[in-house]
């Protein structure tokens, strides 16, 4: 009777695990993030695939809608063109980390990109919201 009843609830524990995990609709998803301190915005598209993130590409604007690109911080004077660059470069490495990962809790903060960071899951987040 006691592994009877021992199997029962292993089988209850199981189940209730299993409900509390995410599951998301395949397909290609966009989200957006707009940062209320300084109007910079964050726009993914990711493609989910049996419940993994297995594409992501992303694209970020500054306040006036400029994309930070190679071009990011070149009118701002040398030092803060290669400060803006390091952060550029270090936030391209975001959707690649994403997929990597296959998970948004588990991508890590690129040194000099941290805020773009907070920014890219954020917006990741959105746009799991939509695949549920």
């Amino acid at each position: 009777m006691k592994k009877i009843l021992t199997l029962f609830m292993v089988f209850v524990l199981v189940i209730s695990l299993a409900s509390c995990a995410s599951s998301y609709k395949d397909g290609t998803y966009k989200g957006e993030n707009i940062d209320d301190e300084n109007g910079s915005s964050m726009e993914v598209e990711i493609t989910i695939k049996d419940n993994v993130i297995v594409d992501c590409a992303m694209v970020a604007r500054d306040s006036e809608g400029n994309v930070k690109d190679e071009n990011y911080g070149k009118d701002a004077g040398d030092a803060m063109y290669k400060k803006a660059q390091r952060a550029v470069k270090g936030m391209e490495q975001y959707p690649d980390l994403l997929v990597e990962a296959g998970n948004v809790e588990d991508v890590d903060a690129v040194a000099g990109a941290t805020v773009s960071g907070k920014q890219f899951k954020l917006a990741v987040e959105d746009a799991l919201k939509k695949a549920k």
